[in-house]
């Protein structure tokens, strides 16, 4: 016998059988994400808003309180931080990132951890993906003369990174392109979203089953953070109602 479909009564989307707590996933998200804005992490960083979600974690904007700079953070799946192995192999690669200095790749800036949770922090850059440009234009691809300059960047930037810091990016799309306001191309995630994913397969086993598990983790952690956040929530009303009476 087939279950009721459940739909979410605030935004129409079906709930999936399986979710964890009969909720909605996507309502849980926005809620606890929107809980975590302006929360100070690894005792540096205060984050501002999402800048993007996919299966190899949550990128924030967020103020680097010690630069006195705005900075990207990419915070990684919680089954890498528990693997000692893959978290220094992360480590690794990021250091290996860190002697990028070109103007058309996106510089990365440091790896941070603790015990419970990680994030590589790189530069920001206030713009869109090429992915994201495409899809506005009517026929969703570009004309030769708008890509030139950005084509001949690209090859500026790939050049220096091959012969000069002898890295490698291994994941290149237009979703790991970005153009500033200027109008300039940035490469983003070099050498590290190739590594994600390999990391991410060799936690599971196989990659079909490692887009469930981070799923499934990422659901019961903001479970977590939506029921610490009404606990704080409740305390403080609780205590405005004692020194009130």
């Amino acid at each position: 016998m087939n279950s009721a479909i459940r739909v979410c009564g605030k935004c129409g989307t079906e709930i999936p059988a399986d979710a964890p707590e009969g909720g909605c996933p996507g309502c849980l998200l926005e809620t606890a994400l929107d809980a975590a804005g302006g929360q100070m992490v690894f005792g540096r960083y205060k984050l501002i808003k999402v800048l993007g979600r996919g299966g190899m974690g949550i990128v924030w904007l967020a103020r680097d309180e010690e630069l006195e700079r705005n900075v990207a953070l990419k915070f990684l799946p919680d089954l890498m931080i528990q693997d000692r192995s893959l978290l220094d192999s992360l480590k690794r690669e990021t250091k290996r990132c860190l002697e990028l200095t070109h103007s058309h790749i996106v510089r990365i800036h440091d790896f941070v951890h603790d015990e419970r949770s990680g994030c590589i922090s790189m530069e920001y850059v206030d713009g869109e993906t090429l992915s994201n440009l495409r899809a506005e234009k009517e026929q969703k691809v570009f004309e030769p003369p708008e890509i030139a300059g950005w084509i001949s960047q690209l090859c500026e930037a790939l050049d220096y990174a091959h012969n000069h810091a002898r890295v490698i990016h291994r994941d290149l799309k237009p979703a790991n392109l970005m153009v500033n306001q200027r109008g300039d191309l940035k490469i983003t995630d070099f050498g590290i979203a190739r590594s994600l994913a390999d990391s991410a397969t060799q936690l599971t086993g196989d990659q079909g089953r490692s887009g469930k598990i981070w799923l499934e983790l990422a659901w019961r952690k903001i479970v977590r953070i939506v029921r610490n956040q009404q606990l704080t929530l409740q305390n403080n009303f609780n205590c405005r109602q004692d020194r009130e009476e």
